[in-house]
């Protein structure tokens, strides 16, 4: 996961924003717990989101506390006290970046190659502990990974077959967050359609840059095959896939027995995927409208993403 699953933070209340920032502490402080402190520089916005569902079904919830953050010691935020949603997050979080190092050696360049083999070795000792805390997570992802290459290495041309790994491996993954049969099948729903929509925004987001490269690109390849490689009629065709994807993704959204931070996950779903759509497809065109931009402090600093 990449990072596409964010708030929209100017139709957040600020409790609701905190609340979100105060999950977000607290992956990365399970993150830094479990894996190490450089397993912090993983923390993704899409496992955030994952952990707010979790949390959204639980019966129960931990709670948040006052803590310190290691890069800003001297002042104490809210943070959500460690707890088996985080984890599993956590952990799913590792395991994929092991996967992804493992791809950008294969399809990346000189500097990325480089750039993953020097963090391979953490990445693999991380991937090891998590693997014993969540075992069935390894198996999920390297399933995932292993059918990924092979449609990439295939000539096939469709948009469907190409998502369908990182779909279908979301789909195990979110399945994974209730007991209960009928939410289960909802999650699972809910997982594929959020795995297809980070993997086509991802290559809408990557067009360009793999164009130049050469590296492999669904929509590209597709647009190639249909005789057109105009970039503008790439991003129309890919624009109108992802918000079809939404709407599903909203459909099945709708479904779930929520308990808790319904409004938070109202944004997240109904305003943060349509925004991130809008931001890669602005993307090099023209400068982002302040107003579009999402902040989260952490470590002591203002991010803009």
């Amino acid at each position: 996961m990449f990072g596409y699953i964010k708030p929209y933070k100017p139709e957040m209340k600020m409790k609701e924003f905190d609340t979100y920032k105060a999950v977000y502490c607290g992956l990365c402080k399970q993150l830094g717990k479990v894996y190490g402190p450089f397993a912090r520089l993983t923390l993704s916005y899409d496992f955030t989101f994952l952990s707010m569902v979790s949390l959204s079904l639980s019966d129960k919830c931990g709670g948040f506390r006052m803590e310190k953050c290691v890069a800003n010691p001297l002042k104490k935020k809210p943070c959500m006290v460690p707890c088996g949603d985080l984890t599993l997050s956590a952990s799913a979080a590792m395991i994929m970046f092991y996967y992804k190092l493992k791809d950008n050696i294969q399809d990346s360049g000189i500097g990325g190659r480089i750039k993953a083999y020097l963090l391979l070795p953490f990445a693999a000792a991380a991937r090891k502990r998590a693997k014993k805390l969540h075992p069935e997570l390894e198996e999920i992802v390297g399933t995932c990974m292993q059918e990924q290459y092979e449609v990439e290495h295939s000539d096939s041309d469709s948009i469907d077959r190409a998502a369908e790994p990182t779909a279908k491996a979301l789909s195990q993954i979110f399945e994974r967050l209730s007991e209960h049969h009928a939410q289960r099948r909802v999650l699972s729903r809910l997982g594929y359609l959020v795995g297809r929509y980070v993997y086509l925004i991802d290559a809408l987001d990557d067009l360009a840059d793999d164009i130049k490269t050469g590296s492999y690109n669904i929509l590209y390849r597709k647009a190639q095959k249909d005789g057109t490689e105009q970039l503008s009629e790439i991003r129309t065709y890919a624009q109108g896939v992802l918000n079809l994807t939404v709407g599903q993704i909203a459909a099945a959204y709708e479904l779930l027995d929520l308990k808790r931070y319904k409004t938070i996950l109202d944004n997240l779903i109904y305003l943060g995927l349509h925004q991130s759509l809008k931001a890669v497809l602005e993307k090099g065109t023209s400068k982002p409208n302040a107003a579009d931009q999402t902040e989260i402090e952490t470590n002591g600093k203002e991010i803009t993403v």
